[in-house]
């Protein structure tokens, strides 16, 4: 009976339930192209500053309208587009190779790789991961998820522990010198690293 119970337990703290943006792997707020008339009506609501923006035409058949990735990472290489598999593809805008002095291909390369995996969030996602226009988001974003067939299907959503073990080592991250300090009061003797 207390063993069901734990494994109830267990499975209710292990089960992925929603979204967390600070860990989240998925590509659902990540390049999101939102419609281009969509950020000029909610300006306001806008979180992270934006450096640059790729119109890609129609990201679906059924859509009237162009759709706009917003880049958001403050670095040299910024996305550019898709290729036709959907990978990224990624640039170095020339004013910034030539602010950089940068002169050769292993000049380039070394940049790219340094910065080949930033996270490019969706203007509108807070630091915490909620998003600042969710009782208006766009139909692309209504729909993410909604599906298990769809491309667009969830496979990294956050389970309880995992948000509450991201919550606990920021707390432990942040007090880190104060837990240390601490420490030493209590047994007068420093804490080994």
């Amino acid at each position: 009976m207390i063993m069901n119970k734990i494994l109830k337990l267990k499975t209710y703290l292990k089960s992925p339930t929603k979204c967390y943006i600070p860990i989240c792997k998925a590509r659902c707020c990540i390049d999101a192209p939102l419609p281009e008339d969509f950020l000029p009506r909610f300006k306001s609501r806008i979180q992270r500053p934006i450096y640059s923006a790729i119109n890609i035409g129609q990201n679906d058949p059924r859509d009237t309208f162009n759709s706009i990735i917003y880049n958001t990472t403050p670095n040299p290489v910024q996305l550019v587009g898709f290729d036709q598999y959907g990978n990224k593809l990624m640039g170095i805008p020339k004013q910034v190779l030539e602010e950089l002095q940068i002169k050769s291909m292993e000049q380039i390369d070394a940049l790219i790789n340094k910065y080949k995996d930033f996270k490019n969030y969706c203007p509108f996602i807070t630091d915490i991961g909620k998003c600042s226009v969710y009782e208006h988001r766009p139909f692309i974003c209504k729909e993410f998820g909604t599906a298990p067939g769809k491309i667009n299907w969830c496979p990294d959503k956050s389970s309880r522990i995992d948000i509450v073990k991201y919550h606990i080592k920021g707390f432990i991250d942040f007090y880190a010198g104060l837990f240390k300090k601490l420490y030493s009061n209590i047994f007068g003797k420093a804490i080994k690293e």
